[in-house]
């Protein structure tokens, strides 16, 4: 995260999920999956967006949204290179 990001874009997992589903009958993002998202942190690149206070853990509102749409692009661009093989 950079640090010229503005703290208020921090939210809580919890808040982060309410926020991205915004209210809708089939959420997209579980608690669950963003905490396998956090807990894998290293391994996929949301590391950089992500901010831990003792026990609390913060996620970059904007980091996330940059961190999925970076991975959407990355899959959809190797799924389609595998099916011209």
């Amino acid at each position: 995260m950079a640090s010229s990001q503005n703290p208020t874009d921090l939210r809580s997992i919890s808040a982060l999920c309410e926020h991205v589903n915004n209210g809708a009958k089939h959420p997209t993002f579980t608690d669950h999956a963003l905490r396998h998202y956090v807990r894998h942190a290293d391994e996929n690149g949301l590391a950089p967006h992500i901010r831990r206070l003792g026990r609390k853990i913060l996620i970059s509102e904007s980091g996330f949204y940059a961190w999925l749409n970076s991975r959407t692009t990355s899959t959809t661009t190797t799924m389609n290179s595998d099916q011209a093989a």
